[in-house]
């Protein structure tokens, strides 16, 4: 197979179409709405805000664990036709602008992986998700607010008065919406790390310089800081850099969907001088708090069917790398399980496999992601331990994030990410486990009188959205 893996063709379709309503059309919503529209369930999606609220702006960067299911589900020839590919990260220090090296993707490994790294605009991203769900045949409201959520009853209740129900309920609403808190029974606002980010774009006409540097270098370029921190990549092929300032957090809240409001010169103060043209130039950014929230012990209700997805389910450290492509993988990995059903009481055994195979990875891959804001706004022995490693190994031509010293495991780390296949791993599960729990089942029906502890429920109903008005 290629490395742009192109597979598109028609997934395995379900014998037993049933209903989902998701609560949240952001990238995670729309992704899951896809999954499952390619697999042959009836989808509905519930967004608060306008779409063009929705799309936002912004840069996001898509790894090759991300890209590759985008390229399966067919919209490589979509995403190439907006993104720019990366090849290198680019390191300087944000208070001197000294360099201290490049680290260049290595080829053969993201041949491995199928996919390729991409860089593009949150809103292009949202655009082709939307447009594929609905190509599809996924139904999205927007303006339709849900303020009360009954996992028990499968149904929720709009801001109109509208209740709306159906078979399974996806909570795709992030870390503070309400299907979090429907699970929780209490709202979960996280623990404040100091830090926030400042996202923003810089219209590449203000930094033409960097802006054709950031394009020949095909580059995603990064400044180490004492306690702040920048990332940096062109969008929009050449006409706006998105621009992410890790930063003091100077307030009690801020999150996605806030309306820009903070002037960056303000924030980035003991920025380099050569780099403060670029600052200069920066629109008005939105500060997203950088908090710490708990893991929880269970993504779907025990009372219920109610599952939780991207942020909702596991919320990142905003402007990281996989906060995005761990949403697309839950939607991936939901649809998968779910073209296998065949009849109504594999729902909640398939829902919790979906949390059994999602857990540990999204564990793994978010404590990585904490872990590189901490390496980038390092400071004292550590930093300067890490800066002279780096500097080193640009010395003799290497690249920075391999081999011995202080990054030693961080592009080890980077394989194993980029390389897992989600889709694979829910196959595996299926011929593992899913088919052997099947055959219990049919000889548990077949003895009737012999019970299963696999068989979550013998009911069975027709399966479609309901709509009732108060």
């Amino acid at each position: 197979m290629s490395a742009e893996s192109s597979r598109s063709n028609l997934p395995l379709q379900t014998s037993f179409p049933i209903s989902f309503l998701i609560i949240g059309g952001g990238i995670a919503g729309l992704a899951c709405a896809l999954a499952l529209r390619r697999v042959g369930h009836h989808v509905l999606v519930l967004e608060k805000m306008d779409r063009n609220a929705a799309r936002a702006e912004g840069g996001v960067r898509l790894p090759p664990n991300l890209s590759k299911i985008l390229f399966h589900w067919g919209l490589r020839d979509a995403l190439l036709s907006k993104a720019s590919v990366t090849t290198r990260l680019l390191f300087m220090r944000y208070e001197s602008g000294d360099f201290l090296g490049e680290h260049v993707w290595d080829a053969d490994m993201l041949k491995e992986t199928r996919g390729m790294f991409l860089m593009m605009s949150h809103a292009e991203l949202y655009d082709i998700l939307y447009d594929a769900a609905v190509k599809h045949g996924a139904q999205v409201r927007f303006g339709a607010e849900v303020v009360d959520i009954d996992p028990e009853e499968q149904e929720v209740e709009l801001a109109s008065g509208e209740i709306l129900s159906a078979d399974v309920l996806v909570g795709a609403d992030g870390e503070y919406g309400s299907s979090r808190t429907a699970l929780l029974g209490e709202r979960d606002v996280g623990t404040p790390t100091g830090l926030a980010v400042y996202d923003t774009l810089v219209p590449a006409k203000h930094i033409p310089e960097y802006a054709q540097k950031l394009s020949e270098k095909n580059g995603q370029f990064v400044a180490f800081g004492k306690g702040q921190a920048v990332v940096a990549y062109a969008i929009h092929g050449t006409d706006d850099v998105a621009f992410q300032l890790y930063g003091p957090d100077t307030g009690d809240d801020g999150r996605y969907g806030d309306v820009p409001s903070v002037d960056v010169p303000q924030v980035a103060q003991d920025i380099a001088q050569k780099l403060r043209l670029l600052v200069r130039g920066a629109r008005k950014a939105v500060r997203i708090s950088v908090r710490e929230h708990r893991d929880l012990e269970d993504w779907v209700s025990d009372d219920g069917r109610l599952v939780l997805v991207g942020e909702a389910a596991h919320p990142f450290p905003p402007g990281t790398i996989q906060g995005t492509a761990m949403a697309v993988e839950d939607g991936a990995v939901l649809a998968k399980l779910f073209s296998h059903l065949s009849s109504e009481r594999q729902i909640a055994s398939f829902l919790y496999a979906f949390q059994e195979l999602r857990q540990a990875r999204v564990r793994d891959v978010r404590a990585g992601e904490f872990a590189s804001i901490f390496f980038m706004t390092a400071d004292g022995p550590e930093a300067a331990a890490r800066d002279a490693a780096m500097r080193g190994k640009a010395a003799q031509g290497k690249n920075v994030l391999e081999g011995e010293g202080s990054a030693e495991g961080v592009w080890e780390e980077y394989r194993v990410v980029f390389g897992y296949d989600c889709e694979d791993e829910a196959d595996d599960w299926w011929v593992q486990w899913g088919m052997l729990r099947e055959r219990a089942n049919g000889a548990s029906e077949m003895g009737a009188s012999v019970p299963s502890l696999l068989d979550f429920s013998a009911a069975t109903s027709q399966v479609q959205i309901t709509i009732a008005a108060e």
